[in-house]
């Protein structure tokens, strides 16, 4: 199978994680009374390739010299922090770099 029979067959490419939510009430582990409002501990983050991005991300795997930007889960994840949704500690555990193997 070469480049170009792969890349007319993918429409898209996503990556998700599952991540626990901080409570903004009580800035950490929940009381029963968060318990009784029956908030959502958990939510999904997701990384999507398609169309444009996609396109540049196979001509970069194949060894062109092309720079796409797009949102990353990294990216994501660190605006959950930032934002006070998401602990920190989860970012360890979701996020797989690269640079470090």
């Amino acid at each position: 199978m070469n480049w170009l029979e792969v890349e007319q067959t993918l429409i898209a490419i996503t990556a998700q994680r599952l991540v626990e939510l901080s409570c903004p009430f009580c800035e950490g582990d929940c009381t029963p009374i968060c318990y009784s409002y029956s908030r959502w501990k958990r939510a999904s983050v997701f990384e999507l390739l398609s169309g444009r991005n996609l396109h540049g991300v196979m001509k970069a795997a194949q060894g062109d010299k092309i720079s796409t930007r797009y949102r990353t889960l990294k990216d994501v994840i660190n605006k959950g922090i930032a934002l006070g949704y998401i602990q920190e500690s989860e970012y360890e555990r979701l996020v797989y770099d690269d640079e470090s193997s």
